[in-house]
């Protein structure tokens, strides 16, 4: 059968895939490279992933990970899905939601170990209840 998937593409390991390990029964950690897309896209063809959500990480190389998303945001079927943007700081949230209205950018201002990682992870979550 066919199951959800959360897929975080990023350069590095962070506080984020930890998190999302933690929460999450399936998670696929990848990076954001043009590989990346179709693998996804071949998963989903097979149905292997029924369901996905992409949370993405650009802090550690934002041109690279631009370049990804504009694939992903694209895609007539992968542009479908809830696309969640982490690890931006604030004086570029602006930007990366103007380029990607459709994703939801969560921003850190304090510390990282003080941030209520669960509250969007259950967000994320919600996502799956929400579509058909």
């Amino acid at each position: 059968m066919a199951k959800q998937m959360v897929y975080y593409i990023s350069w590095q390991e962070d506080d984020w895939l930890d998190e999302l390990l933690d929460y999450f029964p399936a998670v696929n950690a990848l990076v954001p490279a043009a590989k990346t897309c179709q693998a996804i896209k071949e998963q989903r063809q097979s149905g292997e992933v029924e369901q996905a959500v992409f949370v993405v990480n650009p802090a550690a190389d934002p041109e690279e990970t631009d370049k990804f998303l504009q694939q992903l945001t694209r895609d007539p079927e992968l542009s479908k899905e809830p696309l969640y943007l982490v690890g931006v700081k604030e004086p570029e949230a602006d930007s990366w939601r103007e380029r990607y209205p459709q994703a939801k950018v969560v921003v850190i201002s304090g510390y990282s170990f003080d941030f209520d990682y669960e509250a969007v992870l259950a967000q994320i979550e919600a996502e799956w209840g929400s579509r058909p």
